[in-house]
């Protein structure tokens, strides 16, 4: 392939047209296996189809600026437009390069953001061969599938270091001195306040044993606070993650300073205590620092996160039936600090800890990997679709003065 090759220049039209989805109330959806796609993504399943995939979705009304890749056939609504017909084009290449144009610009909306596609076919753009839109977008995809396959290794992980905490600490199966199941094998169990236990293990208040640290917002009106931050900060929202590894936003020192925010270390257990979130439950993979909705659990020397989260997790129904609030439900941190907490025998807790050490390292490797390979590709993206980067047939990536 030649680098002085020149991209064709089209408008928007003759490369990828779109076209409006089509109505599909929920009461006439039938549970099957083909997507629907609405203008924030998959919404649900449906046993029919409108259109053959692959293909690629944009929000026409509501959420602007989402693009989304499909890899099967699929029924997009009409608060979508979809891509109807690609002109001879890759659609993995469209895909990427509709990523690249700020679809907001064109919201002809007023209380909903409206997305006109008449509007937008006559955005000109620049776009290189078929076979180089091909290694384009094989590469990008590259990059996804990677990061794809660290999520579901990090789900299995999850689960079984869940079914882990749960055969030890809820079920109290785990190893005796012999080796065997405690519970099934005879061991003692005493009543508590959480009903039988193992004997010598107690029963203690969260606030007793841990500290908990409820977060803050540095003043928007203050840009010396937010303008050219470098310290991580997430909302109530970024909890919805159950790793945490990227924030919401990012203050100044200044802002650390003159709110009620902390910062808390990596693998502190964050709970949601109002809103859409209230009962969510992540763990930091970074230090950050959290809004006033969020309350922190910091581990210690004793109680470390591989215990803390998962019991969290098995308790956070009981602790927000507690809440209180009219419109905006929410629990706050006497609650949590209230709330028990089951101590189990040291001895249990370390060798818990020796078992499970090695698949909560692997978890917390594979999410930093993938924000990088994320950060890879988002950086690579504007490059690629622009031709400052160009990449020929072979996947060798290089430099490129001209377009």
């Amino acid at each position: 392939m030649s680098f002085n090759e020149k991209w064709g220049e089209y408008t928007l039209k003759e490369i990828a047209t779109l076209k409006r989805g089509y109505d599909l109330p929920k009461s006439k959806r039938f549970n099957g296996s083909f997507p629907i796609l609405a203008s924030n993504g998959i919404v649900g399943y449906h046993n029919q189809f409108k259109v053959e995939g692959p293909g690629v979705t944009t929000g026409r009304s509501g959420t602007l600026g989402k693009v989304f890749y499909v890899k099967d056939n699929f029924w997009p609504l009409n608060t979508s437009l979809y891509v109807e017909d690609f002109h001879g084009n890759d659609e993995g290449f469209i895909y990427y390069y509709l990523q690249t144009l700020d679809f907001k610009n064109y919201n002809g909306g007023s209380s909903v953001p409206t997305l006109n596609r008449n509007h937008i076919h006559t955005i000109r753009v620049k776009i290189p061969s078929l076979l180089e839109q091909k290694s384009i977008s094989a590469l990008l995809f590259s990059l996804n599938d990677k990061i794809e396959l660290n999520n579901q290794i990090n789900k299995n992980l999850e689960e079984i270091a869940q079914a882990i905490f749960k055969h030890w600490f809820i079920d109290f199966e785990f190893p005796d001195e012999n080796g065997e199941p405690y519970k099934s094998n005879g061991g003692e169990m005493v009543d508590s306040e959480l009903g039988p236990i193992p004997k010598g293990w107690e029963i203690k208040k969260i606030g007793e044993i841990l500290k908990t640290i409820l977060g803050g917002t540095p003043s928007r009106k203050k840009k010396i606070y937010w303008e050219n931050g470098k310290i991580p900060w997430i909302n109530s929202g970024k909890v919805n993650d159950y790793r945490i590894i990227e924030p919401s936003e990012y203050i100044t020192e200044l802002g650390l300073e003159k709110s009620s925010t902390k910062l808390l270390p990596k693998r502190t257990t964050v709970i949601a205590i109002t809103g859409a979130t209230l009962g969510k439950i992540s763990l930091l993979e970074v230090d950050c620092c959290a809004n006033q909705s969020i309350i922190g659990i910091l581990e210690n020397n004793i109680f470390k996160s591989e215990y803390i989260y998962f019991w969290m997790i098995n308790i956070i129904d009981r602790l927000i039936a507690w809440q209180t609030g009219g419109a905006q439900q929410h629990i706050n941190k006497d609650n949590v600090n209230k709330f028990n907490i089951l101590v189990p025998n040291e001895k249990i807790l370390l060798r818990y800890y020796a078992r499970i050490k090695s698949v909560f390292n692997k978890i917390s490797n594979n999410c930093v990997e993938s924000k990088n390979l994320q950060r890879l590709r988002d950086i690579l993206l504007p490059k690629l679709m622009s031709g400052e980067i160009r990449v020929p047939v072979n996947n060798k990536v290089l430099i490129s003065k001209n377009n």
